[in-house]
């Protein structure tokens, strides 16, 4: 499992994170990015590739992408507050002891990511922290919180290890001597 992080730079967030899925795919892989579809709910993956899982994440600043052997779920998000309506909506009192608000966000919807559920699902599902280790609440379910330039970010997992960093790529990081598009 790896974990790329760029600059969002101005351009649209999915064609920022796309971008970024290319750069992540052929330093992982080789070779060109394979055809993408989703499945019913959303969630983009490779049909012809289906030894390959990724998720993808925009924020107002950065674009995230982690790509694996196994399924996982990645978000990011840019510093901003949040409302009490939704703080109240998706966590309980006892994981707000344990987090604050923007890093259960990203717990959640990178739960949400990796399971493919819909927004009422974070209400059922709590996170908890003991030391490093989080933990949700569903059966093997692994996460792990980053912060990076500012940001909140975090990958949900079911097999492996997750990376100690995320990867930053910048406009000159080069694979295979062609620079990350779009660059800043």
């Amino acid at each position: 499992m790896r974990i790329y992080c760029a600059p969002r730079c101005g351009e649209s967030g999915s064609a920022a994170v796309y971008a970024l899925l290319e750069h992540a795919f052929r330093a992982e892989y080789g070779g060109d990015l394979p055809e993408i579809t989703k499945t019913p709910n959303g969630k983009p993956y490779f049909p012809m590739r289906q030894d390959i899982h990724f998720s993808l994440s925009h924020a107002r600043t950065h674009v995230l992408c982690a790509i694996s052997p196994f399924p996982i779920g990645a978000d990011i998000e840019s510093p901003r507050e949040i409302s009490e309506r939704a703080i109240r909506y998706y966590s309980s009192p006892g994981e707000l002891e344990q987090f604050d608000p923007l890093e259960l966000w990203v717990l959640k919807e990178s739960y949400i990511k990796l399971i493919g559920g819909t927004l009422p699902t974070v209400k059922k599902i709590t996170f908890s922290r003991e030391g490093n280790k989080i933990t949700a609440s569903a059966k093997a379910v692994t996460s792990k919180l980053y912060n990076i330039e500012k940001c909140h970010a975090a990958v949900s997992y079911h097999n492996g290890t997750a990376p100690e960093s995320i990867e930053l790529i910048t406009g000159s990081r080069t694979h295979n001597k062609r620079p990350m598009q779009p660059t800043c």
